[in-house]
């Protein structure tokens, strides 16, 4: 942290991929006592353009930065992120019955003589509209005299 802030400035303590993560994590600060403001809160998860604003950003005031590193470390601790899995395999499951969908629902308006070949063979591409919540270790910019706590 740069110690030629003032005390009310705001500083970036996180900045995460997921809503649902990134309000977990403030109201777990705000019940530590840090004032905290989520940037992007409005922003659903499964919209493309919070990843590519930089995610959910967690701003606190400067003079709480040393503490709420300090609890996030404590909270957090160093364990490993791991990706779900089965998660990843429900929505690949969900994503191929869609395109199968789309797909048949295509050959037969094409049968009919409703639609050109060309949307037939575009309707796979359907998968891509499911949205899906991104997952991702989010980035934690903590104070720099933040320790883990003695265990």
């Amino acid at each position: 942290m740069d110690d030629n802030l003032p005390d009310d400035a705001m500083v970036t303590v996180a900045a995460l991929v997921s809503r649902v993560e990134a309000l977990v994590v403030a109201s777990m600060l705000e019940a530590g006592g840090i004032l905290v403001h989520v940037g992007g809160a409005a922003h659903a998860s499964v919209q493309v353009n919070t990843a590519a604003l930089g995610g959910h950003r967690i701003w606190i005031p400067a003079s709480q930065h040393l503490v709420a590193s300090e609890l996030l470390l404590e909270v957090l601790g160093d364990e490993e992120w791991a990706f779900s899995r089965g998660l990843q395999r429900a929505v690949l499951r969900f994503a191929g019955a869609w395109a199968g969908f789309c797909t048949a629902s295509a050959v037969l308006f094409w049968s009919l003589g409703q639609i050109s070949l060309l949307w037939v063979l575009a309707a796979p591409l359907n998968f891509l509209t499911v949205p899906v919540n991104p997952q991702g270790r989010g980035d934690f910019y903590l104070h720099d005299e933040a320790r883990y706590p003695a265990a």
